[in-house]
């Protein structure tokens, strides 16, 4: 009479952790690096009203776009935790058209795995069809998390 087999043998229950472990060696930082991304995005997304401000002060024409100034709102801090900090600031000052003065920074107090005082810049240039915006990091490995735009 044979003996039918009941469950896996060890080669097969190693195997599985092997292929586990593989597949983990590249999810984990490619996880890593998709939440760098989407923690830089909110700092972006957060200049909205930074940007709104600043491009009816730079088409009006008016002398100083920084903080607190000119219908720009001061700095503003976003803290929600210990660990989800950072802060929005303007330095953007008249510009004439094709050029530009300064920019809107956010800076990181503390932003989940983002580099500490890594930055996203937004700088804004006069065109003749208005503000046209362009995005920058800085911080350490801001190639991986920068947003595009």
């Amino acid at each position: 009479m044979k003996k039918m087999q009941k469950g896996f043998t060890l080669i097969e229950l190693m195997i599985v952790v092997a292929i586990i472990g593989i597949l983990s060696a590249f999810a984990v930082p490619a996880y890593q690096n998709y939440t760098k991304r989407a923690h830089a995005s909110e700092m972006l997304n957060a200049t909205a009203a930074f940007k709104t401000a600043v491009g009816i002060c730079l088409i009006d024409g008016k002398p100083d776009c920084t903080s607190g100034v000119g219908g720009v709102p001061g700095t503003q801090q976003f803290q929600k935790s210990a660990t989800d900090d950072f802060t929005i600031d303007s330095t953007a000052a008249q510009a004439t058209l094709g050029t530009s003065t300064g920019a809107i920074v956010a800076t990181v107090v503390a932003k989940g795995s983002l580099p500490a005082s890594g930055t996203v810049t937004v700088t804004p240039t006069l065109s003749t069809n208005g503000v046209v915006w362009a995005v920058t990091c800085a911080g350490a490995g801001n190639a991986d998390w920068c947003p595009a735009s």
